[in-house]
């Protein structure tokens, strides 16, 4: 029996690693949640939800990587220039990203966007704020620890290909959307979840995921399509024209659109085509690799 849960030499095994920091993260964001509601109403407006979900999250990360004696900077959380600059291109990017899924079915007559009078550039911003905290806690839940024990058990390929799939279930798929608009939902998050992986690995950091994250979701937004199947009001209102649900998205969103999976597609084609960033160098000069550690001591990634 010690040995389903401990190796060899006495270690836990990665795959118990990873299911006890998500199981802490339910537990700790989930007290985090029964303590927001306790809070005056200015300062739940002031951090919504998502932002008590990322703080069960990153305290978790920081009590299991405690435990394994790493470091924050080792999950790939860091403040600097580096992250400030992958930050801002992931947002770029998913801004990107959802502007040609809305130009292609839009140009193909999937729909036409009504200027919407009501909304205001403070509605976007707290959009953007709830976005961000949407996004650090998803990817660090996703990409961080688990993702990297999943690595260290797995390997690569089958992490990328569990963390996916549980991306994907964790998205909300209503029972009430046809069977091929579920199905295109379904396989466009799955990919979406294999390219933010991308981005961590190709990175060692998780702020270009959160970027993408942030840009995609908050992009969606103000377009005024749903996200994840979330309505949301943006400076525009889509009207769908006569079009199969499958290629427009619907209610649910671009995310459901068989164009996403085609752009989703050619993205993670590109980060896996793609070398990354150079791997960065410690105050001492000691060079890291993609996973924050002693080039040296530690063998390839990917």
């Amino acid at each position: 029996m010690r040995f389903v849960f401990r190796d060899g030499e006495g270690h836990w095994r990665n795959g118990w690693k990873a299911l006890g920091s998500v199981l802490l993260t339910a537990v700790l964001g989930g007290g985090l949640l029964w303590l927001h509601g306790l809070l005056p109403s200015a300062l739940r407006e002031a951090f919504p939800s998502p932002w008590d979900l990322f703080l069960g999250a990153l305290l978790a990360s920081l009590f299991c990587l405690r435990l394994e004696r790493r470091s924050l900077a080792s999950l790939g959380l860091s403040l600097g220039r580096r992250a400030g600059r992958d930050l801002g291109l992931g947002v770029l990017g998913g801004i990107v990203l959802v502007g040609t899924v809305a130009f292609l079915v839009g140009i193909s007559g999937g729909f036409h966007l009504v200027w919407a009078e009501a909304a205001s550039a403070s509605v976007l911003m707290k959009a953007a704020w709830m976005m961000l905290g949407v996004a650090l806690f998803e990817e660090t839940l996703f990409h961080g620890h688990a993702f990297q024990r999943a690595i260290d058990g797995l390997g690569v390929r089958w992490a990328q290909v569990l963390l996916s799939v549980i991306f994907c279930l964790a998205h909300p798929f209503s029972a009430e959307m046809a069977g091929s608009t579920k199905a295109v939902a379904m396989l466009c998050t799955f990919l979406a979840g294999w390219m933010l992986g991308l981005c961590y690995l190709r990175t060692g950091h998780l702020a270009l995921p959160v970027g993408v994250h942030l840009g995609w979701n908050w992009m969606l937004g103000c377009l005024g399509f749903g996200v994840s199947g979330n309505d949301s009001k943006g400076f525009w209102t889509p009207v769908f024209h006569d079009r199969p649900e499958w290629f427009t998205g619907g209610r649910y969103g671009l995310e459901g659109s068989i164009v996403a999976v085609a752009v989703l597609g050619l993205a993670v084609v590109a980060l896996t085509r793609w070398k990354g960033f150079p791997p960065p160098v410690t105050a001492s000069g000691t060079q890291l690799d993609m996973r924050g550690r002693p080039a040296a001591a530690a063998g390839p990634t990917v």
